[in-house]
């Protein structure tokens, strides 16, 4: 099976302007997802990126840049689908074989784990009825909404003010890392299927850079505490 590693990183972030390469401890952001996806040891490793300069900072990092990617799919309003799209058709394009699996590596995203996303890659090797798989971490699943400032559960509280988390039950959030089967193209809202598998990682892994704030969130974590972080950046600093 071939599988390849893509980062999508467009231009055009307005929660932190130019965040995909902002330098983060010594390194470009997306450069963290680039080394992930050398130490994961797929096929190839491209970036899918609509600006020139993103491009050659993917390629010194040494991801490979065939192309670039449309107006159309750079918007801020662009989906993962709508990337999916413009990658099997520049593919095609380009003459580059389509691989059977894809890991999605949203470079905001910097602490991964190599053993849950090969568990990802395995699962969907050894069951073809799964049409993808998904790190998932601990969530908090007790979640209000303020409506005309009145404050409304968005769960069944059963009637209680205070509800023990261990009562509740486990809640996952799923935005981290995906792998994709390509087999069928699927480029709809259900890019993913319904048959996916989850691996649960560390909530570590779940940090994702929207903002300034959760830029230094994750910057202190690397300066500061790399007792915490060693096996959620294996491999990121291991390449020249």
């Amino acid at each position: 099976m071939n599988v390849y590693a893509i980062i999508p990183a467009r231009c055009g972030s307005q929660g932190l302007p130019d965040k995909n390469i902002r330098n983060l401890n010594g390194m470009p952001l997306m450069a963290y997802s680039i080394r992930f996806a050398q130490a994961l040891g797929v096929d190839k490793v491209i970036c899918s990126t609509d600006s020139e300069q993103y491009a050659d900072i993917a390629r010194q990092y040494g991801a490979k840049v065939p192309f670039l990617r449309s107006k159309e799919a750079a918007s801020s309003t662009a989906m993962e689908q709508h990337v999916l799209k413009d990658l099997y058709e520049k593919m095609d394009q380009y003459g580059i074989p389509q691989p059977d699996l894809i890991v999605w590596l949203r470079p905001t995203f910097v602490f991964r784990s190599l053993k849950d996303v090969r568990q990802c890659i395995d699962l969907l090797k050894n069951n073809p009825a799964l049409s993808s798989a998904r790190t998932v971490c601990e969530a908090e699943g007790r979640l209000y909404k303020v409506e005309d400032h009145h404050l409304i559960p968005d769960f069944d509280d059963h009637g209680k003010s205070m509800i023990r988390r261990q009562d509740f039950g486990d809640r996952y959030k799923v935005f981290s890392t995906d792998v994709i089967r390509t087999t069928d193209r699927n480029c709809s809202d259900d890019f993913l299927g319904r048959n996916v598998a989850a691996v649960i990682t560390n909530k570590l892994c779940g940090l994702d850079i929207d903002d300034l704030f959760d830029f230094r969130v994750v910057e202190n974590i690397l300066i500061h505490n790399p007792e915490l972080i060693d096996e959620y950046i294996e491999g990121a600093y291991t390449r020249n």
